[in-house]
């Protein structure tokens, strides 16, 4: 339906504009749809925050780059759309429970 279809162009933005500083207003213009209701079907449909989600992509995508190239941390965390290190090292501990250095040792002893 309808709602079915908002959810995958939300998800489909997310994923192609997770790098840049997104927010839930920004997504919620380029579909031209309101920012509450954006907010529910997060909460409802995808059972997850806006920003948990946003920072599971990132992760995701800042998994696939700390095992397959040499970039510095620093320089990862701000590919995947964050603006600070730390920030970037807090929300990595918080999904994957372990440091983005941590993370790329284990990747390259396997």
């Amino acid at each position: 339906g309808v709602e079915t279809d908002t959810v995958t162009q939300i998800i489909n933005y997310c994923c192609q504009n997770h790098d840049t500083d997104i927010t839930l207003s920004r997504v919620a213009q380029a579909l031209h749809i309101n920012k509450f209701y954006v907010s529910r079907l997060f909460s409802t449909r995808l059972k997850v925050g806006f920003r948990e989600y946003i920072n599971s992509i990132r992760i995701t995508h800042a998994c696939e780059l700390l095992a397959s190239n040499d970039a510095s941390i620093s320089e990862i965390a701000y590919a995947v759309g964050y603006n600070s290190i730390r920030t970037f090292n807090r929300a990595f501990g918080n999904v994957k429970g372990i440091t983005p250095r941590e993370y790329r040792n284990l990747k390259r002893s396997e």
